[in-house]
């Protein structure tokens, strides 16, 4: 077997790739935070939802109500991708179909029915945005442990905002850049290195994704990353 690939300095036997118990029931919990801190916002505009119907008295009084059309269009069944393809008068419609086929026939509780219809659309759309969330609480993950490490060892670095697509430099308050990083870059040996969190490779190895996979496993991950930094 060949050496050269520096993966084979962690590998000892098969048991090595299997995750322990801890670090999955600890996935398992921290998916489940996450997808509580990313139903916040509908949770909060269900709310908003609330208080805005409560100022009419019967259903059909909705379709004047054009602050809340957006989320009268979610309870409907209305997608925001569909929304953009349909003038006034077919959301109008959609709007009256809801109103009459589910509010008007729960009487006195048709605020309570929206609210129920609104956060069962959002949480579809939530389900939705939680396919790949493991991958992304892996790559946080993997980022911090490489902030850290360049951190520690004294080395400055320059990372890329993922919304704003600009470089910033290295700062001493770094909390919750993990969340926003695209890439990240720094010397090391006097030449440039680069880590991007959306490529399956990086140009230190050509086996980074391995290397990485480790990380979030070994024990001897502290290592692992002093040897993938540099």
């Amino acid at each position: 077997m060949t050496t050269d690939k520096p993966y084979y300095q962690h590998l000892n036997a098969s048991n090595d790739l299997v995750t322990p118990y801890a670090a999955v029931r600890a996935g398992f919990v921290a998916l489940a935070l996450e997808k509580n801190r990313r139903a916040t916002p509908f949770v909060e505009q269900a709310r908003v939802l609330k208080a805005a119907a409560s100022r009419i008295k019967t259903p059909m009084e909705l379709v004047d109500l054009e602050d809340i059309q957006p989320a009268l269009l979610t309870a409907a069944g209305v997608s925001d991708k569909a929304a953009r393809y349909l003038d006034i008068h077919d959301k109008i419609a959609a709007i009256r179909g809801l109103i009459e086929n589910f509010l008007e026939p729960a009487g006195a509780k048709f605020i309570e029915e929206l609210v129920f219809r609104f956060l069962l659309i959002r949480g579809d759309t939530l389900g939705g945005s939680m396919r790949n969330v493991g991958g992304v609480l892996a790559q946080r993950k993997l980022t911090r442990m490489l902030l850290s490490t360049l951190t520690v060892a004294g080395k400055s670095y320059q990372w890329l905002h993922s919304s704003m697509n600009r470089w910033a430099s290295m700062t001493d308050e770094d909390s919750d850049i993990e969340l926003h990083l695209k890439g990240l870059s720094w010397k090391s040996n006097e030449q440039n290195s680069s880590f991007n969190t959306t490529a399956h490779q990086s140009s230190i190895y050509d086996s980074w994704t391995k290397t990485a996979y480790l990380l979030l496993k070994s024990e001897k991950k502290t290592q692992l990353i002093k040897d993938f930094v540099g």
